[in-house]
């Protein structure tokens, strides 16, 4: 066998190999392409749900705080976690007396 007759072996293995990996590339991006389909899909149906605009009621507005001193922050933020903290109890007692279980001494709103 003459020696061109290794390189023309080798140039046909080669050129093989890379229709091989172009047709699995190719393969690859139809797939590809089809889980976008069904992404935008799946977010056009899921956008339908979602309304476009919040609400005013629930949107509030809060002042920037950057030239606000540090102990009038530190109390503002003390007293909204203790204002936080009661509104959690209080629904937990409304739940809780709605239900007829109140569990404990604190769940006793005439106490």
């Amino acid at each position: 066998m003459p020696w061109w007759s290794w390189i023309l072996i080798w140039l046909a293995l080669a050129a093989g190999a890379a229709g091989f990996y172009a047709l699995i590339g190719y393969r690859l991006f139809k797939r590809f392409l089809g889980i976008l389909r069904e992404f935008e899909a799946a977010s056009a149906k899921l956008s339908l749900r979602t309304p476009d605009t919040v609400p005013s009621s629930i949107v509030e507005d809060v002042p920037a705080d950057i030239f606000t001193e540090p102990a009038e922050a530190r109390k503002a933020y003390d007293a909204g976690k203790a204002a936080r903290s009661e509104a959690r109890r209080h629904r937990r007692v409304e739940r809780r007396m709605a239900k007829g279980q109140p569990r404990a001494w604190r769940d006793f709103p005439e106490l």
